[in-house]
Order: structure tokens, then sequence, then C-alpha cells
């Protein structure tokens, strides 16, 4: 489309400064025509008798004819003698063919009938003068007038050859440019492409354009780039899952010996520091498994083609599952489930943790007496499960970070907690090509996640 706009504008240009010229040029040309006739005019009429009015009538017919032109013949007092306008039917004798178009016509040139032009604004007139004596006795004066706009033809003929030339311009431009565009910005649309899933966490997408100009070297640029930066995040990741899984063997061992020195502590001071000790252990415990998983997640290459699950029967078990914590917390749960299968493609565990992991961080942050609520429905090929409580919310400038690794709210700090469940939770919407998203308020949180149908 640039390259069609640039021809436009060229072909307007080109239009608005060559017009003004032509107009100029032709209305010259057509004033020169006109002197011509009167010159003719005055030759004819200054060697016949100015007394004779019919011969005078008859040679300004003639000249009408031969200049398809108005011919006003006036005496030397100013009074008309003969006034006869071009005739439009009569054709003229060979001998006194009309005078040639001298600005062509037609399209690329031509002849054209005089008498089916539209006539010109334009007049010229001469005095006729006895031409036997040395200045010559004034016999009267001819005018030329209503001509043939040959003036109006001609611009009229190179504004259609101009509109012709400019469509076809045009046509060529755009056609140029769409070759270009496809040749230009096709790799540019891969590497595009290339980087928004890569964005997304698809690290081994590659752009594979195989060229040798600056976009080939951009585009090989690019696959290296995203080869180290798999590599890279890859060797994390996998350090992160054995780092994760190499901490549980010790960290068993570490809780058996607490819980042995728990129950042989001889004071409260002892007891205190015990028990203080296998809090932690468990939140170490609880850090590294979450790690494990969300590292399990984010490798999805080791996973297993997702399956066909019922995602309303999968979100009600869960929440079986929470019913007596939320008993316990005096927590209303309830559910707003549609009683009938939403079936994706999915991973039922992982699937249940994130559902599990909302439903946590729900029950965690809503007092006694809240309601958390657990809802599913399907509409317009997308799954939509939400959770909302009437808890502490989330303050609003934690709100962009909320799921960011390791990320805890201004508010939640007098609350147990990793922060890596709601990162969990999106990763797992993420491996499931969903969206995850939050809205708080000081009134409480809700969060949906959104998947496609099967």
């Amino acid at each position: 489309m640039a390259f069609a706009g640039i021809a436009v504008l060229t072909a307007l240009v080109v239009g608005v400064v060559l017009v003004p010229i032509l107009a100029s040029h032709y209305a010259t040309a057509e004033r020169t025509y006109l002197e011509a006739a009167a010159e003719r005019a005055v030759r004819d009429l200054s060697t016949i008798a100015w007394k004779d009015r019919a011969a005078l009538s008859a040679a300004a017919g003639e000249l009408a004819l031969v200049t398809q032109a108005r011919v006003t013949v006036t005496d030397d007092r100013g009074a008309i003698v003969a006034d006869v306008e071009a005739p439009a039917a009569v054709q003229p004798p060979p001998a006194t063919q009309p005078l040639p178009n001298p600005l062509g016509a037609g399209l690329f040139g031509g002849s054209v009938d005089p008498a089916s032009l539209p006539r010109s604004d334009q007049s010229v007139s001469r005095p006729v003068n006895r031409p036997d004596k040395a200045g010559g006795r004034l016999l009267g004066s001819v005018r030329i007038s209503d001509a043939p706009a040959y003036e109006q033809v001609a611009l009229l003929n190179v504004v259609e050859a101009w509109l012709l030339a400019s469509l076809a311009g045009v046509a060529a431009a755009a056609l140029v440019g769409l070759l270009v565009s496809a040749w230009l910005l096709g790799p540019l649309r891969a590497l595009t492409v290339a980087s928004d899933r890569m964005a997304r966490g698809d690290l081994s997408v590659r752009a594979g354009v195989d060229r040798t100009d600056e976009v080939g070297r951009l585009a090989r640029s690019f696959d290296a780039m995203a080869e180290r930066v798999e590599e890279t995040v890859t060797t994390l990741r996998r350090f992160v899952a054995d780092a994760a899984h190499g901490i549980g063997t010790p960290l068993t061992a570490l809780q058996a010996d607490l819980e042995l020195a728990q129950s042989r502590a001889g004071s409260d001071d002892e007891r205190r520091l015990v028990d203080r000790a296998l809090v932690q252990s468990r939140r170490l415990e609880d850090l590294s498994s979450r790690l494990l998983r969300l590292s399990r997640i984010e490798t999805s290459d080791a996973l297993t083609p997702p399956e066909r699950l019922d995602l309303e029967a999968l979100a009600r078990h869960v929440a079986d599952a929470f019913a007596s914590r939320a008993d316990q917390a005096e927590i209303d749960l309830r559910l707003d489930l549609p009683g009938s299968e939403v079936v994706v493609l999915g991973y039922p565990e992982r699937l249940r943790t994130a559902i599990g992991d909302l439903l946590d961080n729900a029950l965690k942050f809503t007092p006694a007496g809240g309601t958390v609520t657990l809802g599913l429905r399907a509409d317009a090929g997308t799954a939509r499960l939400w959770v909302a409580d009437t808890g502490i919310g989330i303050p609003a400038s934690d709100v962009p970070a909320v799921f960011d690794r390791f990320h805890r709210g201004g508010n939640a700090a007098a609350y147990d907690g990793s922060g890596l469940g709601l990162s969990i939770v999106r990763a797992t919407a993420e491996l499931h090509r969903g969206t995850v998203a939050v809205e708080s308020s000081p009134a409480g949180s809700r969060f949906d996640v959104v998947l496609p149908l099967a």
C-alpha cells in the first residue's frame, strides 16, 4: 500500500503542476489560431468592393465556413454589414476545408469535427484597409469570435491521458508493492511470530528464514539467540528441578530428627525451638515441592499428550477436598458449577493443582464469616473457571506482579506462603493455551482462568 500511496501522491503532484502549464500553453495556441484566422479574413475582405453588401456577406460566410468561427464585419463607421456564424450542418467544399486543428484531437491526437466542439470565449479584431495605397484607407474591421474551443478539448485529452497513466502507474506500483512486501515482509512476519511464541514461553521456536541478505542475517542471529536462551533456561530449570528433588531426602531425614527431638525435649524452651524448626522445615518442604512442580509444568517437553477431561467434575472433586478446611475456618465455600460436562484438553494433575492453589489462597486470606466461590461456565468456545473471595484483597500496587515468582503482597506478610502458588496457576494456564487474570479490591479478589474447549 505504501508503493501505491507514493504513486498516487506523485500523480497528483504531476497533475497539479502540469495541467495549469498546459492550460496556459493551449490558451496561447488558441489565441494564435484566432489571429491567423483574422489575418486571413483581412486579406480576403480587403480585395472586395465594400459597396457590394452581398459580396461582403458571401465572403464573411465563406470565412465563417473556413474558420468554423463567427465572422462579424463592420464598416468604417462601426455599423455591422455582415454577421455570420459557422454553419453546423453544412460541410465546406474540398477546396475550402477548415483550418486544421493546431492542437490535435482525440486521446492521442488526430482530427475532430470543429462544429461539434464547444465555443471559445476568446475573440480577435483586425482593421481592414484598402491594399492599393500606402497606409491604406480604412474600409472597416473584422472580428473573429466563437471559434472552436480547441483549448478545452486538448486539455480534456491531456487530463484523460493523465488519469489513465496515473491509474496504470498506481496499479503497477501496487503490484510491485505486493511483490516486494511478500519478499521482504514474509521473513519479518516469521520473525514476529517466532518472537511472540518465544515471549509466551515456547523456547523451541525458530524463525527458519533461509536468506543471505540483511533480513536473513537478522533471522540467523535471532535463531542463535533463541537457541542460547533455550539452553540457558533449560539448564536453569533442570537445576531447580534437580535441587528441589535433591532437597527432599535430607529434608525428610531432618524432619524425622526434629520430630524425635521434639518428643525428647526436656524443657518448654527446647520444645519451642524444636517446634519452630519443624515449622520452617515444613515451609522448606512446601517450597521445594512447589519449585519442583513449577519446573515440571514449564518443562512441557516431558509431558504426555493432553487428554479430554471434564473440568466440571474435576473442579467439584477439588472443592470437596477443601470443604472440611472451609468448615473449620467458618468460611462459606460455595459452588457455581453448570452441572453438566465442560470438556477441555489438558492434564488432570496440573489443573487439579492449579484449582487447589486458587482455593488455598482464597481460604487463607478470607476471614471467618467470609465467602469463597468456585465457579465455571462454558461460552463461545472457552471454559471460564473462577475463584472469588471476600478476603483482604490485593493492594493495587501489587496486582501487576501478583503472578510473578516469590512475589507476596504487602498485606500478606502475616500469612504463610512461598509466593509460588499463583506462578503455578499462570504456568498451568499457559500450558493449556489459556490465560489467567485477577480483579481485586478491599472487598475481595477474583481469579479467572480461561481455557479453550475441546
